[in-house]
């Protein structure tokens, strides 16, 4: 089972606290997929904990959601002490319409105060 919170009404979080499985990350896009369709618009936060296995199919289903999905989902923040992972993300910026910001563990805070922001609180 997912683990999700709600920071505010656009912004919704989950922790990674397991490997990664197909029916996990189905569970995640269905959570974010119900807060698209509640508010219009959304910020995405995503903490992977450590010690937990992301395969590569997974990760390109991952990606492919984020694609899918980028009209509708404005910020998404990633923290994770995994430096593949942060690369990753980073690179992916690049043909996403989302902003994605990575985080290590230790910058969790720095990470919600940034996603938290609505689309129109900051510049750029």
């Amino acid at each position: 089972m997912v683990s999700s919170f709600q920071l505010a009404n656009h912004v919704v979080g989950v922790m990674i606290d397991q490997n990664i499985t197909e029916e996990f990350l189905g569970e995640i896009h269905n959570i974010v997929l119900s807060k698209i369709e509640e508010f219009g618009h959304i910020n995405f936060f995503c903490e992977v904990l450590e010690g937990n296995h992301i395969p590569f199919m997974s990760l390109m289903e991952e990606l492919k959601f984020k694609y899918d999905n980028s009209q509708y989902i404005h910020k998404v923040a990633v923290v994770t002490n995994q430096s593949w992972l942060r690369s990753v993300m980073n690179i992916t910026d690049l043909v996403i319409q989302s902003e994605i910001k990575t985080y290590e563990l230790s910058e969790r805070l720095d990470a919600i105060t940034w996603v938290s922001q609505s689309k129109h609180d900051y510049l750029g």
